[in-house]
């Protein structure tokens, strides 16, 4: 493999193993969106997610993988078998996808990380960063 950021290729894949792929570099930012459809779908306070061009997917598996209009024009891809959350694409911005940033393996570093819908946030969000840092479970759990 090259040492050129452009050819890194991140191996990605939901809980289950159905849906596995590759994605090709750079991936460099990535944004934190707040809006309640993203809480809805990903079951959690914000969903992250990279920018990518269709094109620079290689997938190996995706029999399980489904696609929800969430709304007009908006499609959400997730996985039949386990419920993972995949990407997003919208029918206005053929052949770039918003992938979701769990699946990716080996991305350790972006450059430019964004909140997006921020006024949406849950009130809760803004001490963030205050909150108690566990390097693993919960104290007391077992």
């Amino acid at each position: 493999m090259s040492n050129d950021p452009d050819s890194t290729v991140y191996p990605a894949s939901c809980l289950c193993g159905g849906v596995r792929y590759d994605v090709s570099g750079p991936l460099d930012e990535a944004a934190l969106c707040h809006c309640s459809m993203c809480r809805r779908a990903t079951g959690s306070a914000f969903n992250v997610a990279v920018p990518v061009a269709e094109a620079q997917l290689r997938w190996i598996a995706r029999e399980t993988l489904r696609e929800f209009e969430s709304s007009p024009g908006k499609m959400r891809a997730f996985c039949s078998g386990c419920g993972a959350a995949v990407y997003s694409r919208r029918a206005a911005k053929p052949g770039q996808l918003r992938l979701r940033i769990g699946l990716i393996e080996g991305l350790s570093d972006l450059s430019d990380v964004y909140h997006i819908y921020w006024a949406d946030r849950l009130s809760w969000m803004d001490r963030f960063g205050d909150l108690p840092k566990n390097a693993a479970e919960e104290p007391g759990r077992s």
